[in-house]
């Protein structure tokens, strides 16, 4: 094993084994190397070169959404660390714990035109939940220091001694800036970022630390106040119509117990979605499917008020749902408790009051009178008669996106994860059951569509089964992720392909004309052929239903290769049969 030299690059080594921080994801560079290969060469670290930092930062992400602790993001100066923002504000705004380790260039060597130079302190602001700047150490490189110090960190006459008792004092505040950071990680689960100066030489590496890391406090676990916790079972008592909603949130975050105990309360309904991961026959799944129909009825608003509940309880992070979230925001709801050690969000145009703990600690120990409420009831009853269309439909259903989605929903094997990107897949898969109750993640935070390929790859990096359902600009957006080695054998790619924005067409406003498909739709003409190819992928073509149902018939099947399934769509046949489908399913009160 080796340690940089470098007093600082060593303190941080040491402080992520104390940690127990096992997941390392390195960009190359040279600033960064006492890092690199400090990490690189230590046994107790699983480390992952990768070029591209976009990729290696959305890698990041699925490899934190795969285990119970952070990944480490390290890279080199300069722009190097800005290719990271947009996965640092996925993580931010997803509550995914990554500790980022940029490695800069001395506060003296700023501004001064050096290469690979930004100011990097505090580069992420308002997108990160705690950054810092390390102080560079005077006992490394102190003959560069004072020759190159304008900014006066240590003076030309300072003794020997001195600077080992001023190098003692940057240690100690190194040391609890590296602590305050690892722990706000660890207690936020969200992104905290350290910048590192570092002097030349880099490459001087020592068999054994010098560094002793102080003790470190184990964090104590997050306890409601029972005042809180009391006062919303109040509420729950007396309160005849209550909507629990459950958003983004890690597999079996709610126990059975919880589950059975909320079940047994007439005046509860949960509505959740797939990226909840949860499963209950009696937990409403299809938002859209159900309130959709409900918007192009004609008495929508009397329906509207008598489902509307008292109370929101919420659960989780961010909503998919535009439809529900349209829903409360138009019809009173007197109080909002979100319950969980995630950021309380006031979603639905009412303040949150926030209860900050596990939900269990609340639904475990739930002993309520069993009143006999028909709130339950009325949506069950709507989503009864909602659901005899829905399949009615689908039988005589030409191929379109809503076809392939029923078809995906069926045959994806339990075993396999599911990471959807953004847009269309996440909404279409919300429209149908998932018949084996797969696992599926999304990157919601910032809902874009730049890193679902990478975030996938690093999920499945651990040699766990995962297929991603993209669209074709999301795939393309991402091709870079494709370079990562470590893509395996049982990674799966599904591409819908309708050659374009297909969600474009379906939101309002949508114009059929030259400028819009060209700025808006972003038509093209591109296939993944030559892209599995070139990355060795075996390569299936489809564009029927019977195709498709004849290629994934093999599709997971463990293989030598990973696989890319292309399903050709056509946009124009899809936003028009999707349309067709709600108009359908608004029959339900006929």
């Amino acid at each position: 094993m080796k340690y940089p030299d470098i007093p600082v690059a060593q303190t941080l080594i040491l402080s992520c084994i104390q940690y127990d921080f096992c997941n390392v994801v390195i960009s190359p560079g040279s600033r960064n190397v006492p890092l690199a290969i400090g990490f690189a060469s230590n046994e107790k670290f699983n480390c992952y070169s990768i070029v591209d930092e976009r990729s290696a930062a959305f890698f990041a992400i699925g490899l934190s959404q795969n285990s119970t602790k952070p990944t480490i993001l390290v890279c080199t100066s300069g722009s190097a660390l800005l290719n990271y923002y947009p996965a640092i504000s996925e993580a931010y705004f997803s509550r995914i714990p990554l500790i980022v380790l940029s490695a800069d260039r001395p506060t003296y060597k700023i501004n001064i035109g050096d290469g690979q130079t930004i100011n990097q302190q505090d580069v992420f602001r308002e997108n990160i939940y705690f950054s810092v700047s390390l102080e560079q150490d005077p006992i490394h490189a102190t003959e560069e220091i004072i020759k190159s110090n304008f900014q006066k960190i240590i003076s030309k006459s300072i003794s020997e001694k001195e600077i080992i008792k001023l190098q003692k004092k940057v240690q100690h505040n190194n040391d609890i800036k590296i602590k305050k950071a690892f722990e706000l990680c660890l207690k936020s689960n969200q992104p905290v970022h350290l910048n590192i100066p570092m002097e030349e030489p880099l490459y001087n590496f020592i068999d054994h630390p010098e560094i002793v890391l102080s003790a470190r406090k184990k964090l104590k676990p997050v306890v409601a106040e029972k005042s809180a916790l009391e006062k919303l079972v109040s509420h729950i008592k007396k309160t005849k119509k209550i909507l629990l909603i459950i958003g983004v949130q890690e597999e079996q975050s709610l126990s059975i117990k919880s589950i059975r105990n909320i079940n047994s309360l007439t005046n509860i309904v949960v509505f959740k979605e797939h990226t909840s991961n949860v499963n209950d026959e009696i937990f409403l799944s299809n938002i859209d499917r159900l309130l959709a129909p409900i918007e192009l009825m004609k008495e929508s608003d009397r329906l509207f008020n008598d489902l509307s509940p008292e109370i929101i309880i919420s659960l989780g992070g961010m909503i998919i749902s535009k439809k529900i979230k349209s829903f409360l925001r138009n019809y009173k709801v007197h109080n909002h408790f979100h319950i969980g050690l995630n950021t309380a969000n006031s979603t639905y145009y009412i303040k949150a009051n926030h209860i900050e703990a596990n939900p269990n600690h609340l639904f475990e120990n739930l002993e309520l009178p069993k009143g006999n409420f028909t709130y339950r009831e009325n949506w069950l009853q709507l989503q009864q008669k909602i659901s005899i269309l829905h399949e009615r439909f689908l039988r005589v259903a030409k191929f379109s996106d809503l076809k392939v989605f029923e078809m995906l929903s069926n045959k994806i094997p339990s075993d396999f994860r599911i990471q959807v990107s953004n847009s269309s897949p996440v909404r279409y898969f919300q429209l149908f059951n998932l018949k084996n109750n797969n696992a599926m993640y999304c990157n919601r935070g910032t809902s874009g569509i730049d890193g679902c390929t990478s975030t996938a790859i690093g999920m499945a990096a651990k040699d766990t089964p995962v297929v991603l359902v993209t669209g074709d600009l999301s795939f393309l957006y991402d091709m870079n992720a494709l370079c990562i080695k470590y893509i395996p054998n049982n990674f799966r790619i599904i591409i819908i392909n309708n050659q374009g924005g297909g969600i474009f067409k379906i939101l309002p406003g949508y114009k059929n004309n030259s400028i819009f498909s060209e700025y808006i739709e972003t038509k093209h003409n591109y296939s993944a052929y030559n892209l599995a190819k070139m990355f060795n992928f075996k390569y299936y073509s489809v564009s029927t239903k019977f195709g498709l149902n004849f290629a994934l018939a093999t599709f997971f099947n463990r293989s030598k290769k990973p696989k890319i399934l292309e399903i050709k769509t056509n946009s124009d046949k899809s936003e028009k049969i999707l349309k067709e489908y709600f108009k359908y399913l608004s029959k339900s009160e006929k």
